[in-house]
């Protein structure tokens, strides 16, 4: 079915960059959203939807493109999946609405997912049970991982070079790279995992559903003040609703999406509260850009360098837990440095976010932050799927996905960012009621400020206006520095907690166990 011989480097090599164009589909155009938002002229938050309804259109689509993953021969699949990515990443350019641009990116979404896992099927069957599993999830991990810093990190230098589309272009060039390898590596079109097609179309209908809650509570929870909205009520209680029909679909359903025997497993229900507790750990990332672009100004090109500063963590921290792992190390030992890691990001930061801060300051804490990320994120892969059998195995890797992916990383961003909005307006009105006659130095900064605009030519009431304004602008900066900095010493606490809970009852005090090979390990 392979070019080249069995363990051939050369190979595996190959077969791995298959997938790095599928799992970067909309890691390239990441920071053309200023431009494409312009191109548009809608509002922020339908070009918010325009962002979100891709990823939640590629998660959800996760489940059927597994089972097609296996059904179709693999060379007509991945062959399949770059043409038509072609095709949908070239019609989004020609998108005169952003209803059609959303439309055409969510369709390149889900031929990436049918891409993943039709280009995995390969490296499982050729290099397993060769490859202990810890050496392929942390190969996988890194390959994930890395491709999409490296992708976000030059899709911010193409958009200055030309425009957002130049980043479409170079996707295009990718796929085109995979329709060449698959020619050469792919000598028989067999699809070697094909089993009975059997797909539960009720559930999965479901499960849509409950992401459609969850898309219209991440895009438009923070605009409408969350529980102040009537329609937020409705939608977390319509969220209960499904969950309890789909329980009850589940009961009557031999083969569910999501079985609930799989919570049997103690080490699912652990495993996927960490993995939600490290995706909440990995969600401030968000505040950072956020602040570098709004607060201190600097352009998208500026901003990317933060994607080499985790590049370099993971560069270090994946090659190592993956040995780690390869050689039966305590469980405890990797959690420890990772939230330890985690833990140093979030305090250093805290102690950096004051007036003046520089570009400089943020590259030491993000390379912890990537350290971090490449000691959690395998291990939680590979936690999470110790001793399930492979029949529930789609079902812990959905369970894993919506507790990272869904709950702390898309809807956790939204919940940050009103934390975040409130705390600022605390501070600003702290700050404000500071402003009075009795505080001199403040009194005095107006004064300069107003003398200022004075010599300028302006009158002694536009003068005290523009000053006065620019005082009020001093102190919203201030506030919104101040509350960064609640953020990052509350994450610090959380990030240093569970080395304390693990030390204090000795868990995972033993190598990893067992780890079946399905689904495909993401």
């Amino acid at each position: 079915m392979f070019a080249g011989k069995k363990g051939n480097v050369f190979t595996l090599i190959g077969l791995y960059i298959l997938t790095i164009p599928f799992f970067n589909g909309l890691n390239v155009t990441a920071y053309d959203n200023s431009q494409i938002l312009g191109h548009f002229a809608e509002s922020t938050t339908v070009f918010t939807y325009s962002i979100y309804i891709p990823i939640f259109a590629m998660l959800a689509f996760m489940p059927l493109g597994l089972k097609l993953g296996k059904q179709i021969p693999v060379r007509t699949m991945i062959l399949s999946a770059s043409f038509l990515s072609i095709i949908f990443n070239t019609a989004s350019l020609f998108a005169d609405t952003i209803e059609w641009f959303t439309f055409w990116r969510s369709l390149l979404a889900i031929v990436s997912v049918i891409g993943i896992f039709a280009s995995m099927v390969p490296i499982l069957l050729k290099y397993n049970p060769a490859f202990n599993m810890a050496l392929l999830y942390g190969i996988l991990q890194f390959i994930q991982k890395g491709s999409q810093h490296v992708y976000q990190y030059f899709g911010a230098h193409f958009t200055s070079f030309y425009n957002w589309t130049f980043g479409i272009y170079f996707l295009n060039l990718n796929f085109l790279v995979c329709i060449i390898l698959t020619w050469y590596f792919y000598k028989a079109d067999v699809a070697p995992m094909k089993t009975k097609f059997e797909f539960d179309w009720r559930g999965w209908i479901i499960m849509i559903l409950f992401f459609a809650v969850i898309l219209f509570l991440s895009v438009e929870g923070q605009s409408r003040n969350w529980f102040n909205d009537p329609k937020i009520a409705l939608a977390v209680a319509l969220l209960f609703i499904i969950l309890a029909v789909y329980l009850i679909h589940a009961r009557f359903t031999q083969y569910p999406i999501i079985d609930p025997e799989v919570y049997k497993y103690k080490n699912v229900c652990i495993g996927a509260f960490m993995m939600f507790y490290i995706g909440v750990m990995n969600g401030t990332g968000s505040v950072v850009t956020g602040y570098m672009t709004n607060i201190l100004g600097f352009d998208s090109v500026y901003t990317s360098t933060t994607h080499l500063a985790l590049l370099i963590g993971l560069c270090i921290s994946i090659p190592l837990s993956t040995y780690l792992l390869y050689k039966r190390v305590y469980l405890a030992t990797i959690w420890i440095m990772g939230f330890a890691c985690y833990g140093l990001y979030h305090n250093i930061l805290f102690f950096r976010f004051y007036p003046g801060i520089d570009s400089s300051d943020f590259f030491l804490p993000l390379i912890f932050k990537g350290l971090g990320m490449g000691f959690l994120f395998p291990i939680s892969l590979l936690y999470i799927s110790e001793g399930v059998p492979p029949k529930l195995s789609a079902s812990r890797m959905m369970s894993g996905i919506i507790a990272q992916a869904i709950f702390a990383s898309l809807l956790g961003n939204a919940i940050l960012g009103t934390f975040i909005s409130n705390l600022n307006v605390q501070h600003k009105t702290g700050l404000s009621q500071q402003l009075t006659e009795l505080n001199q130095l403040a009194q005095k900064q107006l004064a300069n400020t107003k003398r200022n605009y004075l010599f300028m030519g302006l009158s002694e009431a536009e003068a005290q206006k523009k000053a006065e304004k620019s005082l009020s602008n001093k102190t919203a900066q201030a506030s919104m520095l101040l509350a960064y900095k609640d953020i990052y010493l509350v994450m610090s606490v959380v990030c240093f907690l569970p080395i304390f809970i693990i030390l204090l009852f000795k868990l995972w005090r033993r190598p990893l166990g067992r780890v079946a090979l399905e689904p495909i390990p993401i």
